[in-house]
This record gives structure tokens, C-alpha cells and sequence, in this order.
């Protein structure tokens, strides 16, 4: 067991200010998470069964053609074409400890600072969970898959993943290959490039049906971004025109250009969301999951992007956080705060029954990542 101690520059009797934090930001996929079947990101609240599978159910469009006029019904119905895939959950803990002598000597600030950064961790721990699950080889780590597995899920979602800016790049069904066809030219992340995804989840079968803002009525899709391309974005011309012509000029519209202000892009019915973990890893300084190091043309690095409709990711939450305090206290001496959640997050994915597997709601769309120099 490791506990805390107080460095010797914090021995101090008063403070005048609060302890300074390491910044952790909100996850980016906050807005797009909840209970309805049309968000990205579907909860599956089970708060109360002990179970530890959660079962999902998908069920397809039908795409009979029914019958028409007096023609009998009977015998032209239509099978229910439904799949389930299964999410297990698992306890997450952590906790913070000091000796009563390590308290005393310290500001009162330093337990009280512990309650948010254990917050703080719990989110962070989410997030990455979240960005991993975006890029599962058939429910398997992309860092730790094969190639004979990354190929397989290749060939199963051959209509719905985007190598650079053209489906051909695909057509090897060799995920290397393709990896490798995507170049420091055309393979960045731009307008066209996120059309042409778009058509992808459209003609996608099972399609990929695009999130519906509620306040608007309107359909989305949207892009989860990794840095680097969404910095290639924002320089497409395309964009930049479309951001300096088409956008409102009057009352806040200063304040809401992304020509002026940080913050997502919009175009052609795609949200595009920049997600800095896609880069940065949660320890390392390389989100392996996500950014790929030398794998494109001339060996470039590659970075991985996700245009999701519905249900592209199940969270099931069995237990919201809960603060928890040490028992064991060597007599009251040793004081303890911790905090336990239990949850599981999986990518959808759908089954034709027949061995093949696809993802339910998500484009994975690779893209040039080069530095900036």
C-alpha cells in the first residue's frame, strides 16, 4: 500500500488559495450520450439487477415490399431480422490515502482536494474507454489485435470504413495494405472526404442512421475527430469558405464562427467534433488506439476518425460513482478516500448470423496524421 506524503515545500501552515489542479477536460461525447435509441452513444441504466451480462437488442429495417390492393398478405410476410450482442460491466476503484501526521502538517485544502480528483480520474478513465471502444477489432483492442483479425473485420465492413479519400483504397481487404494507401496528399481529412463517408453510412447495409437533434428536428451525422485532421479540416478551403460565407454575420455571430473561435465544425449535415485524445494517450504520449505511427504512405502516421450515426456504442451502467471511505485504519491514523463505479462499454456490432460481424453505427475513416513542424 502507498501512501501519501507531503512534500516538504507544502509544510505550511496557511493558504491563501485553493490547490491548483491538473486539468482534465470534459470528454467531448457528453452531448451525444443517452437513454434513447437514437443517440450515438445508447446508456442502458441497470442499476438494479445483479446480473453481469447485459443483453442489447438490434432489430434491422424491413425491407420487404408488403403487398399492394387485394393481393392476400399471407405468405409474403416478412422475418424480423434481429441480432443481440452482450455488454459486461466491472468494477473501477481508486482512493487516495494519508497518515493523520501528513494531514496536520499539510493545508486542509490537500484532503479536500481529493474528492474531484478522484472525479476527475473516473471521467478520464470513461473517456479513454469510450475512444478505445471506437476503434474494437471485433471487440478486441486495435493495438492488440492480429493482422489476420484487423483483416477479417476489414473484409465484414468493407462498406462502411473510408482508407484516405477513396473506397478503392480498401478493395485488398488487407488492412495494411489499405493503411498504406493513405498519403500525406489526398488522404487528409477534408470536405469531400467527410461526404464521402457520409454516403458510405447511408448505403451502408444495415444502414447507419444519423443522429437526430431533438431541439432542431434535424439529422446529423457526426465525426469524432483525431487533432491532426481536424487541423487539416479547418485549412480545406472548402471549409473555410463555407464558414466565411455561409455563416451568420449578425448578433452573436463573432462569438460562433469557428473562423473566430474554437469549437466544432459543421458541414453538409456532418458535426465535426475534435477529440485531442485521439492523440494523446491517457499515460504514454501516443493514444496507440488511435493514432498510428508509420503506417501510411512513406510511412507517414496515420490518424483514426469516426463518423457515427445511432447506437455506434453501448454504455451500460450498473453503479453511478460512489464515494467510498478506508476502514482499515491502523487505529483512525490512516485516512482514506476512494471512489467505485461499475460500469461496461462495448461497440455495437451486428451479426447476419452467419459469421459475419459488423459495426452497428460507426464509419472508421483513417486519414493523414502528420506533425506540425
Amino acid at each position: 500500500m502507498a501512501t501519501t506524503t507531503v512534500l516538504a515545500g507544502l509544510e505550511l501552515t496557511k493558504w491563501k488559495a485553493k490547490f491548483m489542479r491538473e486539468y482534465v477536460r470534459d470528454s467531448g461525447f457528453d452531448p451525444y450520450m443517452g437513454e434513447g435509441l437514437t443517440s450515438i452513444i445508447q446508456v442502458c441504466n441497470d442499476l438494479a439487477t445483479d446480473g453481469y451480462t447485459i443483453r442489447t437488442p438490434l432489430v434491422s429495417r424491413l425491407k420487404g415490399t408488403g403487398v399492394v390492393g387485394d393481393t392476400t398478405l399471407s405468405g409474403s410476410e416478412e422475418a424480423l431480422d434481429q441480432y443481440y450482442f452482450d455488454v459486461t460491466w466491472e468494477f473501477y476503484r481508486h482512493a487516495i490515502t494519508m497518515t493523520k501526521k501528513q494531514k496536520e502538517k499539510s493545508s486542509n485544502e490537500l484532503l479536500e482536494v481529493t474528492r474531484p480528483l478522484l472525479k476527475e480520474w473516473a471521467s478520464e478513465l470513461i473517456k479513454y474507454q469510450i475512444i478505445d471502444n471506437f476503434h474494437k477489432i471485433d471487440g478486441i483492442a486495435f493495438p492488440t489485435a492480429s493482422a489476420g483479425q484487423r483483416n477479417t473485420w476489414l473484409t465484414n465492413n468493407t462498406d462502411r470504413v473510408l482508407f484516405g479519400a477513396a473506397k478503392a483504397n480498401a478493395a485488398s481487404n488487407v488492412h495494411a495494405t489499405a493503411l498504406g494507401l493513405v498519403t500525406s496528399g489526398t488522404g487528409k481529412l477534408s470536405t469531400d472526404v467527410g461526404k464521402l463517408a457520409k454516403r458510405i453510412a447511408r448505403e451502408a447495409s444495415p444502414h447507419i442512421k444519423p443522429y437526430t437533434n431533438e431541439m432542431y428536428g434535424r439529422e446529423y451525422y457526426v465525426m469524432f475527430c483525431h487533432p491532426y485532421c481536424f487541423r487539416d479540416l479547418k485549412n480545406d478551403a472548402v471549409m473555410i469558405n463555407a464558414n466565411r460565407d455561409a455563416r451568420a454575420r449578425e448578433g452573436e455571430a463573432m462569438d460562433k464562427n469557428p473562423l473566430f473561435q474554437d469549437g466544432d465544425l459543421i458541414y453538409d449535415g456532418i458535426v465535426f467534433r475534435e477529440i485531442p485524445e485521439f492523440k494523446s494517450g491517457r499515460v504514454s504520449g501516443v493514444n496507440t488506439s488511435t493514432h498510428l505511427v508509420g503506417v501510411g504512405g512513406t510511412a507517414i502516421d496515420v490518424g483514426v476518425n469516426f463518423l457515427c450515426g445511432q447506437q455506434a456504442l453501448v454504455f451500460a451502467n450498473h453503479q453511478l460513482p460512489l464515494p467510498t471511505t478506508k476502514t482499515e485504519t491502523d487505529y483512525g491514523f490512516v485516512i482514506g478516500k476512494g471512489i467505485e463505479l461499475a460500469h461496461g462499454i462495448e461497440k455495437a456490432r451486428w451479426s447476419n448470423g452467419a459469421g459475419t460481424t459488423k459495426d452497428n453505427g460507426v464509419v472508421t475513416v483513417y486519414c493523414a496524421a502528420t506533425p506540425d513542424t
